[in-house]
C-alpha cells in the first residue's frame, strides 16, 4: 500500500478534494481513467486496485493506492500522480509519497 499526501498552494481559492468532486463530474461518462465507486473512492479502468482519499486538516489531500495485485501499484500510483499533475498542478505544493 501507498500513501500519497498532496500540498496544496496557500493562495488555492478551492480545495483539492472540491477540486478533484468537480472533475470527476465533470469526466464522468466520457473518457477518463477513473471511476468513482463512492464518495472519496476510485477505481481505474484499466489497472487493479483502488484510491481511498480524503481531505485533512490545513486541506492537505490524503490517498491511500491499494491493490491485490502484487507488483501492480506502481500502475496506480503513476496513473494517479499523473491525473494530479494534468489537472490540477496550478494548484499543488508538493506531493509525498510514503511506503505503507
Amino acid at each position: 500500500m501507498k500513501l500519497v499526501q498532496i500540498i496544496p498552494k496557500a493562495d488555492s481559492t478551492k480545495s483539492l478534494k472540491v477540486l478533484l468532486k468537480e472533475k470527476e463530474r465533470a469526466l464522468r461518462g466520457t473518457s477518463t481513467a477513473f471511476l468513482r465507486q463512492r464518495e472519496g473512492r476510485w477505481v481505474h479502468v484499466k489497472h487493479p486496485g483502488w484510491i481511498n482519499w480524503d481531505e485533512g486538516i490545513g486541506g492537505v489531500l490524503v490517498a491511500e493506492i491499494g491493490t491485490k495485485v502484487e507488483g501492480a501499484e506502481w500502475q496506480l500510483l503513476q496513473s494517479f500522480i499523473g491525473y494530479l499533475d494534468r489537472h490540477f498542478s496550478k494548484h499543488i505544493e508538493s506531493v509525498s509519497i510514503i511506503n505503507h
